[in-house]
């Protein structure tokens, strides 16, 4: 049996993975040649199933909070760089898809998703009820910080060093 965490343990956990996740993203962004919301887009599309709905630029937009001017220049990049391609959407030949063209054994894929991969893997580590609880823990975590600086910067001001 393990010995009990202290909340100190489980912050410093959280402190480490969200340091780990700054140092990975760095080297991927890097080693790819890409910016963050491009990666975002790609993780995106990898993890879009054949059963799932179309992903349109409105739709990539929304998510990434960008106006549609800049989310037609993302998607250009990537088009021209071989990380997507663009479709007629079914049944609408005034509008398109992107989908993703990463290569299967393209170590792209890997890189882009090493994060994903490595929460699968200790989730599957656990049981469904210790599941329930690091997935509750974390969601936890997630609305606080948002609540809290939405509290903090009112209309998305950033903070100014004093």
């Amino acid at each position: 049996m393990r010995d009990r965490a202290t909340t100190e343990d489980v912050v410093k956990a959280l402190n480490d993975l969200t340091d780990s996740g700054i140092a990975s993203e760095r080297t991927a962004l890097q080693s790819l040649g890409i910016g963050p919301n491009d990666a975002k887009v790609l993780r995106f599309l990898l993890q879009r199933g054949p059963d799932d709905e179309p992903v349109t630029p409105r739709m990539l937009a929304a998510m990434l909070g960008i106006s549609s001017a800049a989310t037609t220049a993302l998607i250009d990049r990537l088009a021209e760089a071989g990380w997507v391609a663009r479709e007629p959407y079914p049944g609408d030949r005034r509008s398109i898809v992107v989908r993703e063209t990463v290569e299967d054994s393209s170590p792209a894929r890997r890189i882009l998703s090493v994060r994903r991969a490595s929460a699968v893997a200790a989730a599957e580590r656990l049981g469904p009820e210790e599941r329930r609880i690091v997935a509750d823990f974390l969601d936890d975590i997630a609305r606080g910080e948002t609540e809290d600086m939405g509290e903090m910067c009112p209309n998305d001001e950033t903070p100014r060093a004093p």
